[in-house]
């Protein structure tokens, strides 16, 4: 269990920028985005497609570089991934040839764990992810939210200090992900990382976040920061509550904002090349 400072900063982000060059021409993924993720907090980043927020955890990762700008953690600079942050991808990465609990396993060994030992920690990560019975299955064995329980176990047992998870429930159907949610909350009280969670889905960052992050469209930038004043730890019900209602309205009502002057200006573009071609 985390016992830092409750104030204390895990991770942050200062003026990052990204700049892809693509077929001659400068591409800006983010423009400058500073946030500081404090200790222990569920922090969410929401926004539409191509709005830069999985290039900006990819930077958090240190799995790509920023064009400008630096991120920090409490050990120091990030400039490449460490065990010191995990990452949960939005596809559970696991070897098919090995069954869970090897699975697991392989990331405490390649740190070093004694196989006994090894094979003691895999067993108790995946309980706490509720795969207890399931240690001698091979992933082609499991559906596809017990799959991403077993790669969230395997990047647990690294016992990062930040865990960044890049839209891990996108690929499951509706029932599953809710109950991937509500598991998700009750591993991070359990655990108690600090998370950073990119996705689309804006019931699901109100849901999941103490704090939620909303980017504009590219160059992805901080439109809205947002403390949603729900009770904690919750369920699914707290979504028919005022409270979550307003919260979610609030964080729409953003990103619709901010997607009108990308409308206008594509309806403008294809008015004039219409016109051009009349």
């Amino acid at each position: 269990m985390n016992t830092a400072a409750p104030h204390a900063v895990a991770l942050r982000v200062e003026n990052v920028t990204r700049t892809y060059h693509r077929k001659g021409r400068n591409v800006h993924a983010l423009a400058p985005v500073s946030l500081s993720v404090r200790t222990g907090e569920f922090l969410t980043i929401v926004g539409p497609s191509g709005c830069g927020k999985s290039t900006l955890l990819q930077i958090m990762g240190g799995f790509d570089q920023p064009s400008t700008g630096t991120v920090t953690t409490s050990t120091g600079p990030v400039t490449g991934p460490s065990r010191d942050i995990g990452m949960v991808f939005q596809r559970p990465t696991l070897f098919p040839w090995w069954t869970v609990e090897k699975n697991v396993a392989w990331a405490l060994r390649c740190g070093g764990t004694g196989r006994a030992e090894a094979r003691r920690r895999a067993r108790t990560l995946l309980e706490l992810v509720g795969l207890q019975g399931f240690e001698d299955a091979f992933p082609s064995e499991l559906s596809g939210g017990m799959q991403q329980r077993a790669a969230l176990a395997r990047t647990l047992s690294l016992e990062p200090s930040v865990l960044l998870m890049d839209e891990p429930f996108g690929a499951l159907d509706a029932q599953t992900r809710e109950l991937m949610q509500e598991e998700l909350i009750r591993i991070r009280q359990a655990a108690g990382t600090t998370i950073v969670f990119v996705t689309h889905d804006i019931r699901e960052a109100v849901f999941l976040g103490d704090r939620v992050v909303a980017l504009s469209g590219s160059p992805g930038e901080i439109a809205l920061e947002l403390t949603p004043d729900l009770p904690r730890p919750h369920t699914h019900e707290v979504m028919r509550s005022p409270e979550f209602l307003d919260a979610y309205e609030a964080v729409w009502a953003c990103i619709r904002e901010q997607a009108r002057p990308r409308a206008t200006a594509a309806a403008g573009s294809a008015q004039a090349t219409e016109d051009g071609t009349a």
